[in-house]
């Protein structure tokens, strides 16, 4: 009777162990491809500002370059980035940054 039990258990616990690894064996497998953050990349920023300055006053446009695309007489832009409020008017200027970001700067001038 002890070998007919020890017999059925060990009958059980092969039928077991070979269900888990077949189990086991069929689980697909996936691997992961992490892409280098340095390979990230997004897509430039466009910013819409408008600046409000009076007679006189200066002030600084920050960007890498610089493009002055209307002007009624009311600013100066200065090479190093600097904008004078001459007159009244308006101007608008874009500015670009070394990530290729777009800054639109509108700037209107009062009168004193």
């Amino acid at each position: 009777m002890k070998k007919k039990i020890l017999a059925g258990l060990l009958t059980v616990s092969a039928c077991f162990a070979l269900g888990s690894t077949s189990f086991a064996a069929t689980a697909p497998t996936t691997t992961i491809d992490p892409t280098p953050v340095s390979n990230v990349t997004s897509s430039p920023t466009y910013e819409e500002i408008t600046i409000y300055m009076d007679s006189g006053e200066q002030r600084y446009i920050p960007g890498v370059l610089r493009e002055l695309i209307y002007n009624d007489g009311a600013i100066i832009l200065h090479e190093n980035g600097w904008v004078s409020a001459v007159q009244y008017g308006a101007a608008s200027i874009f500015a670009y940054d070394a990530s290729g970001n777009i800054k639109a700067f509108t700037i209107l001038v009062d009168r004193i």
